[in-house]
């Protein structure tokens, strides 16, 4: 058997990662929505509970979205008391938006939950095989992220 070429290659990563993608979108599904935020709010709360203070065109930037959609979702984070807006101070056109305790804590819920599906799955893998999986994985991150700012520049 000799070596696969790109294109097998890329069909077979393509039916793989879309299994994958699929099975974690639903698992997001059940465990992040039970806490009564959309995937795309917690994924936000995320960035922010990481990150820190960020302008929305930040936000935007990393979350892959306009500011529009940005400023939509933040603004039902701010009701539910999960983050807050201020203005700079040194140009009000622009708007920060940082997380607040009440966010970090559910982001913190959400994270052991999802952490916890994490080991059952782990457990269903040989360890000898963990440090080959994520050096894949973080191979495959590396290459998307390569591939994403040379092909989707703003």
């Amino acid at each position: 058997m000799g070596p696969i070429r790109v294109d097998e290659g890329a069909e077979r990563l393509h039916r793989l990662t879309k299994e994958l993608i699929r099975r974690y979108q639903f698992r997001d599904w059940n465990q992040i929505c039970c806490y009564g935020v959309s995937i795309s709010q917690c994924h936000i709360l995320d960035v922010l509970a990481e990150e820190g203070d960020l302008t929305m065109q930040q936000l935007a930037k990393r979350m892959f979205k306009s500011v529009s959609t940005m400023t939509r979702v933040v603004s039902q984070l701010v009701r539910r008391g999960y983050v807050k807006r201020h203005q700079d101070p040194e140009d009000r056109r622009i708007v920060h938006v940082s997380i607040t305790p009440q966010g970090k804590a559910i982001v913190a819920a959400i994270n052991r939950d999802l952490i916890e599906t994490q080991k059952a799955i782990l457990k269903a893998i040989p360890s000898d095989q963990w440090a080959g999986a994520f050096k894949v994985l973080e191979a495959l991150a590396q290459g998307a992220r390569r591939w994403q700012e040379t092909c989707c520049k703003p």
